[in-house]
């Protein structure tokens, strides 16, 4: 049985107009398509042949549906041999809309804590396509290193990364946070500019989340890394929940993390830029 036929057995109960399939645009991990059934609603199907990570995506969504900031609707999962596919709604996007209310709705989001106050998940997840560690901690020093640098610093030697800084990207991480334990936020996890988009009323919605409870400013951090949020996002985020003094030189170390990824996930082009990234953060370690 076939991924297609599962899903329409499964979820469709034998209703989805297969020949209505059209590959859409949806990212570099999985293939995406447009897909109606027989009384003419759209759907969003995502198909990919590693049945993780949709899964994971799955469980993510449901996650981050608490009402505060749009996500898509996880509808279903089906998976078939090692062969899955996610069900989501499929709605129609623009790319610009209301980023003040966006940045307020974050901040609310951020508002939902872990109910036992730990850093973490119950399940690994993932960064793109890379496995994200998400072993629960009370330390937030300890859950940054072990579960965020630790995993990527790793995997970043055979892209040609150096070993020789790892005690010092470690020795930088404790004392950055010696003293920072924020609250465990619900977070996005992988809030680019590549990730979020608006409604036709313009209202914000997010989506390919990599989510976990952590540090808020770690999602901050990286809106600033590759950009596409303007003044108006971070001005409502700041008067929604204003971020604590420090929180610049922890963007640098926050960042360290999806620069790593970017190296592991897409080679050598990034290696210059993790090379200055931990340059940095050391230095605002010492």
């Amino acid at each position: 049985m076939d991924i297609w036929q599962q899903l329409n057995d499964e979820f469709f109960s034998g209703n989805l107009a297969l020949d209505s399939r059209v590959p859409v645009a949806g990212g570099d991990i999985s293939d995406s398509f447009r897909v109606e059934n027989t009384d003419g609603e759209s759907f969003f199907i995502k198909v990919h042949r590693q049945k993780g990570l949709l899964e994971a995506e799955y469980n993510n969504l449901l996650k981050l549906d608490t009402g505060e900031l749009a996500c898509p609707q996880a509808l279903g999962f089906v998976s078939v041999s090692e062969c899955s596919a996610l069900i989501l709604p499929f709605l129609e996007l623009r790319a610009q809309g209301d980023e003040a209310l966006l940045g307020q709705q974050l901040a609310l989001m951020h508002g939902q804590q872990s109910s036992d106050g730990r850093y973490g998940l119950d399940y690994d997840n993932y960064i793109g396509a890379s496995i994200q560690v998400n072993c629960k901690s009370e330390s937030w020093a300890e859950f940054w290193w072990q579960s965020r640098l630790l995993p990527q610093l790793r995997m970043a030697k055979s892209a040609g990364l150096q070993m020789d800084k790892w005690q010092g990207v470690k020795s930088a991480n404790d004392k950055i946070l010696a003293s920072h334990q924020p609250p465990a936020s619900l977070l996005h996890g992988d809030l680019w500019g590549g990730n979020k988009a608006y409604l036709q009323d313009g209202t914000p919605i997010v989506f390919d989340p990599a989510t976990y409870y952590g540090d808020r400013e770690t999602d901050i951090a990286f809106t600033r890394l590759f950009g596409g949020f303007n003044d108006a996002f971070y001005r409502a985020y700041q008067q929604q929940w204003p971020l604590p003094a420090g929180w610049q030189v922890r963007q640098s170390l926050y960042n360290l993390y999806h620069l790593l990824n970017h190296l592991n996930l897409f080679g050598t082009g990034y290696l210059n830029s993790v090379r200055t990234a931990i340059d940095e953060v050391m230095e605002l370690g010492r």
